[in-house]
């Protein structure tokens, strides 16, 4: 298009080419405390899943938690019977003297 009609003149046409530029430091003293509540948050989630254990009940029941776990799939003889995609906090509890498995599934959204 400038070829056909030539230079189309702008504001840009009369400023030196060093103010074209940017040469002075960005400010990002604001970014400071939310770096820092990040750096807490992230250590007090570390605390919590380090709290989280797996569980005996006084019943004899058991309860195993994932916290990582994102996908949860049932496989049967027949293929993929069931599957969830952003789970969180997965737990897994045997009961019924090992007889019955459960499985208790939390969204990311919960």
């Amino acid at each position: 298009m400038t070829e056909e009609y030539g230079h189309i003149p702008d504001a840009f046409d009369i400023l030196p080419e060093e103010e074209l530029l940017m040469t002075e430091d960005i400010d990002t003293s604001w970014l400071k405390p939310i770096e820092d509540k990040t750096k807490q948050l992230k250590k007090e989630t570390e605390q919590i899943r380090q709290q989280i254990k797996d569980i005996q009940m006084p019943n004899g029941d058991f309860l195993k938690n994932y916290p990582d776990v994102t996908r949860v799939e049932v496989i049967t003889s027949e293929g993929r019977e069931f599957v969830r995609y952003e789970c969180s906090n997965v737990q897994v509890s045997l009961q019924d003297d090992g007889q019955t498995i459960k499985v208790f599934l939390f969204t990311t959204y919960d």
